[in-house]
C-alpha cells in the first residue's frame, strides 16, 4: 500500500464533501417524512396528554386557592371580630363619603375604654371537624347530616363567637324541617 499523495488527499476530502452535499440533498426530504410519520402521532399524543395535565392541575391549584382565600378571609374577620355582614356594613357606611360620627363623638369614644376583644369558644366539641377553618359555604354543606342537638351546639357556638347570618339561617331552616 502506498502513502496517498497531496493531490489525491485534497481531492478525496473536496469530492467527499460534496458527494455527501449533494446526498443529502436527494435523501433529506425521505429522512425527514419518514421521521415525521414514524413521530407525529406520538407527539401529538403526549402534547394532547400534557395539556390534559396542565389544564387538571390549574383546576385543582384554583380550587384550592379559593379554598384558601376564602379561609383566610373568614380568619381574619374571626380576628377582626366582625362577621362579614358587619364588614359590608361598614364599607358601605365609609363609601357614601361622609363621615359617619361627628367630632364630639369621636372625642366621647377616644375617652371610652375599649374592651378586651372576646375570644371564641374553643370549636373542638363540634360535630363538624375543622369547624374553625371551613368558610359558611361548607359548613352550611355539612349542616344536613346533623341532628337537632348538634344543630343546636353549632348555633350556640355561632351565636357565641363568628355571629355569621348565612350559617344561623341554614340552622333554623334545617330545624324547620325535622
Amino acid at each position: 500500500m502506498t502513502k496517498p499523495t497531496l493531490t489525491e488527499v485534497i481531492e478525496a476530502s473536496l469530492f467527499g464533501i460534496a458527494g455527501v452535499v449533494v446526498e443529502l440533498q436527494e435523501s433529506l426530504p425521505k429522512i425527514v417524512a419518514k421521521g415525521k410519520s414514524t413521530l407525529e402521532p406520538r407527539l401529538g399524543m403526549a402534547k394532547f396528554v400534557g395539556q390534559f395535565a396542565v389544564a387538571r392541575v390549574e383546576s385543582e391549584f384554583q380550587k384550592r386557592a379559593d379554598t384558601t382565600i376564602g379561609q383566610i378571609a373568614d380568619m381574619v374577620s374571626l380576628l377582626l371580630g366582625q362577621s362579614k355582614d358587619e364588614e359590608r356594613y361598614e364599607s358601605d357606611l365609609g363609601s357614601t363619603g361622609d363621615s359617619v360620627f361627628s367630632e364630639q363623638d369621636i372625642s366621647t369614644i377616644a375617652d371610652v375604654q375599649t374592651p378586651i376583644a372576646r375570644v371564641p369558644t374553643d370549636a373542638g366539641h363540634l360535630p363538624i371537624t375543622g369547624y374553625r377553618t371551613l368558610s359558611a359555604q361548607q359548613i352550611i354543606a355539612r349542616l344536613d347530616s346533623l341532628n337537632q342537638s348538634e344543630l343546636e351546639e353549632i348555633d350556640q357556638y355561632e351565636s357565641e363567637n363568628r355571629n355569621r347570618a348565612s350559617i344561623r339561617r341554614s340552622i333554623a331552616a334545617k330545624r324547620a324541617r325535622l
